[in-house]
């Protein structure tokens, strides 16, 4: 693994990062998954799709985010089409199916990150690193769909050094593994837990779920002990 990482924050005025337990689920995860964070990154870099999985997988990459706004909620409506009849309105028979049917699905408001990547692949960090600091992208990056368009900003002027700490009642920054450490309930927090997809193959078919906790404030969480990374100003778990 390389021994650097960087970080960048990614917002918007809406995400939809779309739970997939069903083909038509309009429920939002409350931060995106890493395989999410994954392509994101990919779309930045300009790789095409389904050619990044290996770049991602749990021996090649390390991965952490960051919620830095409160999770806030809205209700807004998609319009779907029957695209079995055709991906245009003018191949839909109105009289079978109707021109669209409209949806109210669940997007996050005012959404605010900060991803950290480390990869081992020294190549890509350089580059990924001199996109980010020239506030370019080779695709357009967005939240979960291409309707919530997102800006985004490098943290720092370089690269930060990945070393490992261990400590004792540490205060985590980011979203952390639910089986990694045992977290210390605080007063006026508001903790939840969600199940994500974690990795890919090439067939786009999830190979491994990562449960997390998180804080849905943006609070920092107090674990009991664990190993963190020191980033900047924040402690970091990466998975």
């Amino acid at each position: 693994m390389s021994e650097k990482l960087l970080a960048f924050d990614i917002w918007g005025d809406y995400a939809y990062f779309r739970r997939g337990y069903t083909t038509t689920s309009t429920v939002s995860f409350p931060f995106p998954s890493r395989t999410t964070i994954s392509g994101l990154i990919s779309s930045i870099l300009g790789f095409e799709r389904d050619s990044y999985y290996d770049l991602f997988n749990e021996h090649n990459s390390k991965i952490g985010i960051n919620i830095l706004n409160p999770i806030k909620k809205a209700r807004l409506n998609l319009n779907y089409i029957n695209t079995k009849e055709g991906f245009y309105l003018h191949d839909i028979n109105p009289d079978r199916y109707g021109l669209r049917t409209q949806v109210q699905a669940e997007f996050l408001k005012d959404p605010k990150f900060r991803i950290y990547v480390s990869l081992k692949n020294n190549q890509v960090m350089e580059e990924l690193f001199e996109l980010l600091y020239n506030h370019q992208s080779i695709y357009t990056p967005y939240l979960g769909i291409s309707e919530c368009l997102a800006n985004f900003q490098l943290v720092n002027d370089d690269f930060f050094n990945l070393e490992k700490s261990h400590g004792e009642n540490v205060l985590i920054d980011s979203v952390l593994l639910k089986n990694q450490s045992k977290i210390i309930i605080e007063p006026c927090k508001k903790y939840g837990v969600i199940k994500s997809p974690g990795f890919m193959n090439s067939d786009r078919v999830v190979t491994r779920y990562l449960e997390h906790y998180f804080e849905e404030k943006g609070n920092s969480i107090k674990i009991s002990e664990g190993e963190y990374y020191k980033i900047g100003g924040d402690n970091v778990i990466l998975f």
